[in-house]
C-alpha cells in the first residue's frame, strides 16, 4: 500500500477497530521528534512568578553578596551617607511644592484632592528619595537602624527649610509685613516639626524594608513600607485639611 494510501486508510480507524493502538499503529510511520537541547543550560522556570523560590535570596550566594557590597563601605562613611541621603530627598522633594499653586487653578473639588491626598503623598514620597535610592542601590552603606531616621528627620528638615524659603520670598511677598511675620512664625514651628514627624513615620517604613530582607535573607520590597508611607501621608492630609478648613490666619 503506498504511504498516501495507508495514512487516508480507514482500516487504523480506532471507531471501527476498538482493539486497534492508534499510537502503536502510527509509531511505526511517524518520524520521531528530534530532542530540543538547551545549549545554554539554563532552566526555562527562573522566573519569580512560577517558582517563588528563586530570587528570595534565602541562600547563601545573598548573603555572600550583601557582606561583599557591605565592604565597599567603610563604618566610618556610614552616617554621613545618610546624612547625604536625607538633604538630597529634602531638595528633591521641592517640586512638590508647586503643587500648592497648582491646587488654586483646579477648583474646590479638585483643589482639596491636590492638598490633601497628591500634595502630601508627593512630599512624603520625595523627601525619602535619597534613602529610597541608598536602601536600593546602595545597600552595603545601610548598617543600623538609626540611619533611616537620620536621613528622614534631616530630609523634613531640609525640606521645611526650602519651602519656607519659597513662601516666604514667592507665595506669601503680597502680604503685609505683620501677617507674613506671623505666617512664617508658624510655618517655622509647626509645619517644621510636621514635616519632621511625617518623614519619621515613613522612616519606620523603610526600616520595616530594611529588617525583613535582613531577617528573611532575600532582596528589598519597598512595598513592606506602603502601610508607614500612607500613614505619614494621612497625617500631612489631615494637617493641610484643617488648615483649609480653619484657616487660623484670616
Amino acid at each position: 500500500m503506498k504511504q498516501r494510501d495507508k495514512l487516508f486508510s480507514v482500516e487504523d480507524e480506532v471507531a471501527l477497530h476498538p482493539a486497534l493502538n492508534r499510537e502503536q499503529a502510527h509509531a511505526e510511520d511517524l518520524p520521531e521528534a528530534p530532542e530540543k537541547e538547551n545549549d545554554s543550560g539554563a532552566c526555562y522556570y527562573t522566573s519569580t512568578a512560577f517558582e517563588p523560590g528563586v530570587g528570595d535570596g534565602d541562600s547563601p550566594e545573598y548573603r555572600e553578596l550583601l557582606e561583599m557590597e557591605m565592604e565597599r563601605y567603610p563604618a566610618s562613611i556610614v552616617p554621613f551617607l545618610s546624612v547625604l541621603a536625607g538633604i538630597a530627598g529634602g531638595f528633591f522633594a521641592v517640586p512638590a511644592v508647586l503643587l500648592d499653586s497648582l491646587s488654586s487653578m483646579l477648583g474646590f473639588i479638585l483643589g482639596i484632592l491636590v492638598q490633601v491626598v497628591v500634595g502630601p503623598f508627593a512630599e512624603e514620597t520625595l523627601k525619602q528619595s535619597g534613602a529610597i535610592f541608598q536602601l536600593e542601590k546602595m545597600r552595603g552603606s545601610i548598617r543600623y537602624d538609626w540611619q533611616f531616621f537620620l536621613s528622614g528627620a534631616l530630609g523634613g528638615v531640609v525640606f521645611s527649610v526650602l519651602e519656607n524659603l519659597i513662601y516666604q520670598y514667592i507665595y506669601l511677598r503680597s502680604l503685609s509685613p505683620e501677617k507674613l511675620a506671623s505666617v512664617m512664625a508658624f510655618r517655622w514651628t509647626i509645619c517644621m516639626a510636621l514635616h519632621i514627624l511625617c518623614t519619621v513615620i515613613s522612616s519606620m517604613g523603610l526600616r520595616r524594608v530594611w529588617r525583613k530582607s535582613q531577617e528573611e535573607e532575600r532582596p528589598f520590597r519597598l512595598s513592606d513600607a506602603f502601610p508607614w508611607f500612607a500613614a505619614a501621608t494621612a497625617v500631612h492630609g489631615l494637617y493641610n485639611l484643617s488648615v483649609m478648613l480653619l484657616d487660623p490666619f484670616d
